[in-house]
């Protein structure tokens, strides 16, 4: 397992950076250009590259050597960090800027996040994937409790242009472990003669067939849309409904993570279980109630609370999910099965950022955003009822 440990350690140093970033930009969004419609486009930005190339990164992932397209997606995210950190420090920071750089880190993450997902479970036993799903869920939402509180530190002393440094010094971490990687040749470079029009076509058929993974995809595409947007005006919350500005926001962010670690180590506990289908769905039912609930409480510790339950029984429910994903594929389709739903899990964030950016400034966060929560959790209750097959699995 040492090839595990090596890309899990990489990865959690990489993502702490990444968190820092995150935060700090999202803060200088809101701050600075003072409109909740661009933390929306910003959003929008980031991940539209991601629904449109997801697809085709995933058969890359399936034809070309996995542990090369990770490098190359590292070094350019590296380098975009860098230039968000030198545009702020010479003032020159616009929200085009801040666009065009999220457009094409989206570019990269689209060709690194599918190849990620199916590099990490080819480095474990197939028995194991639950379990390795779950402890990359771990070290991802370790490195979100971890990222904000670091970065509320260094944008008070130092300013954000140090958060984005920070973040382009990170991705030495992941850059060091995967040229520490061995893998045997066919787990590292699989060859294939087919096309890539038809490869995708086969793994796209392949879905079309399979109605456990068809259901597992656009349940990923409901959260998507509905829930994960919540991350992204977090800062509004803090800042217009409950009125603790960048440190509640931080608190906020820090009490999903703690809460997601606790749900992680759990689902990594568990392994597999009968009736996942059943407990993701219950998971997506009361998870955005949660959310719903710290959004609309106007009280600051209470929310924090709420956010913390949101993170555990959220990440519970996405990791499990995750998990059946990568075991029902198999693994000559895995890059392409779990690129599909990769695109679903974060394509739909783009689109539902951006309604919600301009409802919430005709109705308020609070109403926007616990009204776009609740219809996950009305949706997810129906299927709960209406879903027989899928409760079973």
């Amino acid at each position: 397992m040492r090839n595990f440990r090596l890309i899990w350690t990489g990865a959690f140093l990489s993502s702490i950076g990444t968190w820092i970033q995150d935060v700090a930009l999202s803060w200088v969004i809101h701050t600075e250009f003072k409109n909740p419609a661009y933390l929306g486009w910003r959003q929008f930005a980031s991940e539209l590259p991601l629904v449109t190339f997801m697809l085709i990164g995933g058969v890359l992932a399936d034809r070309f050597n996995k542990k090369s397209i990770l490098l190359a997606s590292q070094l350019v995210q590296m380098a975009l960090a860098l230039v968000l950190a030198l545009l702020y420090f010479t003032g020159h920071l616009s929200i085009w800027a801040v666009v065009i750089v999220g457009f094409i880190t989206g570019l990269a993450q689209s060709q690194s996040a599918p190849t990620y997902q199916a590099f990490l479970t080819s480095v474990v036993p197939r028995d194991v994937i639950p379990r390795a799903v779950a402890m990359n869920s771990l070290q991802f939402n370790l490195s979100r409790s971890i990222g904000p509180p670091i970065a509320a530190a260094v944008l008070v002393t130092l300013g954000a242009a140090w958060c984005f440094a920070i973040n382009a010094f990170s991705f030495v971490a992941i850059v060091v472990a995967l040229l520490m990687i061995r893998l045997p040749a066919t787990a590292s470079s699989p060859a294939t003669s087919q096309g890539v029009a038809s490869s995708l076509k086969e793994g796209l058929a392949y879905v079309r067939k399979s109605p456990d993974i068809a259901m597992i995809v656009w349940l990923a595409g409901a959260l998507s849309f509905f829930v994960f947007p919540l991350t992204t005006f977090l800062p509004v919350v803090a800042d217009e409904v409950l009125g603790t500005g960048a440190g509640g926001y931080s608190m906020l962010l820090s009490a999903i993570g703690l809460g997601a670690i606790v749900g992680a180590i759990g689902t990594a506990h568990r392994g597999r279980f009968e009736g996942r289908g059943r407990f993701v769905l219950l998971c997506f039912m009361v998870g955005p109630l949660l959310a719903a609930g710290a959004v609309l409480c106007g009280n600051q510790w209470l929310a924090t609370i709420l956010m913390f339950g949101y993170g555990i029984v959220q990440v519970s429910g996405s990791s499990t999910l995750n998990g059946l994903v990568q075991e029902l594929a198999p693994e000559e389709m895995r890059g392409r099965i779990v690129a599909l739903f990769g695109l679903t899990f974060r394509g739909g964030s783009p689109l539902g950022a951006l309604l919600l950016g301009y409802s919430i400034t005709w109705l308020g966060p609070a109403v926007a955003l616990s009204a776009s929560l609740l219809g996950m959790s009305l949706l997810c209750g129906a299927l709960l009822y209406r879903s027989p097959r899928f409760r079973a699995l």
